[in-house]
């Protein structure tokens, strides 16, 4: 189990991403957000672009499902601009979800092996 600081940075980020989404629904009028899905649908996205920056080159099969679910955060953030709907707005929430999920569960899994120099 592999999991660093960046990953404990990541879930925050992302918690923060839940969070801007529960305030712009319930209509908190927060700062910044208001009760604007745009605005929500601007913080969210800015959000997932650190936790995305946080992560590290991979090589593999996994990358596509990244690039799958990167691509479709990008084409969900247009729409909730375009739109100012809530259901984008809650797409690209749980885009951003699974690709931390995915990402962590990756990390989790993966094995660090030290080599011995003798």
């Amino acid at each position: 189990m592999t999991l660093t600081r960046k990953d404990a940075a990541a879930t925050a980020l992302t918690g923060l991403v839940v969070l801007t989404f529960v305030a712009a629904h319930q209509g908190w009028n927060v700062l910044l957000i208001g009760s604007s899905y745009r605005w929500a649908a601007v913080v969210v996205f800015a959000l997932g672009a650190v936790t995305c920056g946080l992560g590290n080159q991979t090589s593999g099969k996994m990358p596509v499902l990244f690039m799958v679910l990167g691509t479709g955060a990008l084409a969900l953030f247009v729409l909730a601009l375009v739109t100012g709907s809530l259901t984008p707005l809650s797409l690209l929430v749980v885009d951003i979800v699974v690709l931390w999920a995915a990402t962590t569960i990756r990390h989790a899994r993966h094995v660090h092996v030290t080599p011995i120099v003798t």
